[in-house]
Parts: structure tokens; C-alpha cells; sequence
């Protein structure tokens, strides 16, 4: 399953870029994300490898993100693993004027087959992107 979704923050893409990878403030946008492990280099450069602790109802559920590439402000590829899934996040930060366009082109692999439409995947995501855009945009104003 491969799709894309865009929205536009209002911030210049060099502040956007600096939050999407703070880790000291990940926890702040990024729901249920407990607490962040080390595994190989400096997470967020090219080729580091951690894990991300989630939490959702009491249970615990870690991800392991690995840094395909790091090209910021422009361009960072994140590909996350959980048990039967894989997914590779190519996002790009547009600078336009005062405001960043941010695409994300979103690919996932299942074990097997799954029966959830594409539209709710599309849906998350949408969401998540808006949580961050609410996080930076809310920078701003304090």
C-alpha cells in the first residue's frame, strides 16, 4: 500500500524540521510515545537505528525506526518496523515563503493480508501530520 498526503504548517521549514527531530520534545506531539532507545549512531542521522516506546491502553508496544536518509531541512526517510508490518516514511519539507508544505509519501508492507482500507491508513496519517502541525504551530505563538 503506497500513498501520500500534504499539509501546509505555518512555519519556515527550518524550525519544522529542528522540531520533527527533537527528541527531547517528540514525546509532545508523537501520541503514546513513552520513551525513546538508542540502538545505532545518533537517532535521526543516516543510518541510526532505535526503538520507540509506545503506549496505547495499557499496552506496550515497541517500534524500530531506522534513518534511511537524513537530508534536513528538505528530506528525512524513516522506515518503522512493529511485528507483521513495515513501513517507510519518505517526508519532505517545502519551504513556501513563511509556511512549509510537508509531503509525506507513506509505504507499508504487511505479513499478511490485512482488512483495513487504505482510507483509514490515510486518515492516521493525516492525523498525526496535524498534531505535529498544531505542536509547531503553537511554538510559535508563545
Amino acid at each position: 500500500m503506497t500513498y501520500r498526503v500534504e499539509i501546509i504548517i505555518d512555519e519556515k521549514r527550518d524550525v519544522v524540521a529542528a522540531l520533527y527531530v527533537n527528541l527531547m520534545r517528540m514525546s509532545e506531539w508523537e501520541l503514546g510515545l513513552k520513551s525513546i532507545e538508542h540502538k545505532e549512531g545518533r537517532l535521526f542521522e543516516t543510518g541510526s537505528r532505535g526503538i520507540f516506546h509506545f503506549e496505547f491502553s495499557g499496552q506496550h508496544m515497541p517500534m524500530k525506526v531506522y534513518v534511511e536518509e537524513n537530508h534536513l531541512p528538505e528530506q528525512i526517510i524513516q522506515i518503522f518496523e512493529v511485528p507483521g508490518a513495515w513501513n517507510r516514511c519518505d517526508n519532505r519539507f517545502v519551504a513556501e515563503g513563511d509556511q512549509t508544505r510537508w509531503i509525506m509519501d507513506v509505504t507499508f508492507n504487511f505479513d499478511k493480508p490485512i482488512n483495513i482500507s487504505e482510507d483509514r491508513f490515510i486518515e492516521k496519517t493525516t492525523t498525526s501530520m496535524n498534531v505535529f502541525k498544531s505542536f509547531v504551530e503553537k511554538e510559535k505563538t508563545v
